[in-house]
């Protein structure tokens, strides 16, 4: 196993750090293999404020754990996450690792994404919007701007999806005008009608102890994928608060105990890729 990180865009810090198996050391040449890796693009939560680390590594390893190669993506906050930058990020994540899939023993065709909290609706803001004509302008003018600063933002990444193969949302933040003592209050895009059949299919999940994101979200979501024909697993656990990430100690090494329920989303969402993906 190997790790190195991108930078997708140095004015917005926006990192892709991949961890994945079968990479070749920088003085080898990458050998195809016979049976690609699925892949998943992994968007830590954090209120569009900061990116919480528990969200991220464990999870990676998590997932790492079921035979997936992970990519974490750093997208746009505080400041920079105006109007379509964190999808652009998230956009530009998964064509990269579709660009990128023979080096990194990637199947191109299971990269799914993941996202908790804030960071579920960038990840669900791309599964709605990504065939958007005004999300891929919105790419393209990135491209320039990054070629005025130097950046090496190759063009042709344009050539490949942004349609993830699958979404796994983890107590999304889903719809608008919500706000805790927890987290600033903050204008979010509304996602229930921009669902569409063109969605990929989609594992959500949440508790129904979650203060800080209404578990209503998460169901009313899943409900409209459903209405729209997309294949959908819905879980909502009794028990456990907002950020319990994996659900596990791993993640959760402060807290003397767990609820039982959660701790079974991830595996499970690693079966259901599978089962959805057919390999």
């Amino acid at each position: 196993m190997r790790s190195f990180t991108v930078t997708m865009n140095p004015s917005r810090n926006v990192t892709l750090e991949a961890v994945c198996f079968d990479l070749p050391s920088p003085d080898e040449q990458p050998t195809p293999l016979e049976h690609p890796r699925p892949a998943i693009v992994i968007c830590p939560g954090g209120s569009y404020q900061f990116l919480s680390q528990r969200e991220a590594d464990p999870v990676a390893a998590a997932y790492l754990a079921h035979g997936f190669n992970a990519f974490i993506l750093r997208y746009s906050i505080r400041e920079h996450a105006l109007g379509l930058a964190p999808a652009i990020d998230a956009a530009r994540a998964v064509r990269w690792v579709r660009a990128h899939a023979e080096e990194l023993g990637v199947d191109p065709q299971r990269v799914a994404i993941l996202g908790f909290s804030a960071g579920g609706h960038v990840a669900a803001q791309l599964a709605t919007h990504w065939q958007d004509d005004e999300l891929v302008a919105a790419e393209r003018s990135e491209y320039a701007a990054l070629r005025f600063l130097g950046v090496a933002a190759n063009e042709r990444l344009l050539d490949y999806p942004s349609r993830p193969d699958a979404l796994v949302a983890s107590y999304a933040v889903l719809g608008t005008g919500w706000a805790t003592d927890q987290e600033p209050a903050l204008t979010y895009l509304d996602l229930y009608d921009a669902v569409s059949p063109h969605c990929p299919p989609s594992f959500v999940w949440t508790t129904a102890e979650d203060a800080v994101v209404p578990p209503s979200q998460s169901a009313r979501f899943a409900t409209a994928l459903e209405a729209q024909g997309v294949e959908v697993e819905y879980h909502l656990y009794d028990r456990g608060e907002h950020g319990l990430s994996t659900a596990t100690h791993v993640s959760n090494a402060d807290r003397a105990e767990l609820p039982e329920g959660p701790g079974s989303w991830l595996p499970r969402s690693a079966a259901w890729l599978r089962e959805t993906w057919g390999r």
